[in-house]
């Protein structure tokens, strides 16, 4: 009987220590990200609302969400909302890009954007049309990596040194 009273202190000890450890590591989460202060947002036929507490970030990654509202009597074609980044400085970060589909008159969506940059200050939503974003994608796809020309020099050397070459 004393073993099972030992072992049922050890178990009672283990699992105060697991929720206390787990209580402290969602308190230093939640302390460790801040407030998003400061947004733009254009004017689209498509309108955003930041939630009160739906911008936060820390300084490895963070999250924006709200929602986005069709207020005209149109339906809305399918849109991409881009979020660009910016740190206090006013430095480009990065770009975020949130699919839209289309949305009838008066109709509202949930949307949430996570990002990884480091220490965002200040964020700006637009919005982009299809095309827009294929022609993005059609960018980033291409890379402009410099052609090398071979050095004459460099070739007379090393058929010099490989005579087979």
């Amino acid at each position: 009987m004393a073993r099972m009273k030992t072992f049922f202190i050890y178990f009672l000890i283990f699992v105060g220590i697991y929720v206390i450890s787990q209580l402290l590591i969602n308190a230093y989460i939640k302390t460790s990200y801040y407030k998003i202060e400061s947004y733009e947002i254009s004017d689209d036929q498509l309108t955003v609302t930041i939630d009160r507490s739906g911008t936060r970030a820390s300084k490895d990654d963070g999250y924006i969400q709200g929602k986005i509202s069709n207020n005209s009597d149109l339906r809305s074609d399918v849109k991409y909302m881009k979020v660009e980044l910016y740190s206090e400085k006013n430095v480009n970060l990065g770009e975020e890009y949130v699919k839209i589909d289309e949305m009838n008159p008066n109709e509202v969506k949930d949307f949430k954007v996570r990002f990884t940059c480091d220490y965002v200050k200040h964020f700006k939503i637009s919005f982009l049309t299809q095309e827009e974003k294929a022609e993005i994608d059609a960018n980033k796809e291409t890379l402009n990596l410099p052609t090398f020309e071979p050095n004459e020099d460099v070739n007379r050397i090393v058929n010099m040194v490989e005579p087979g070459r």
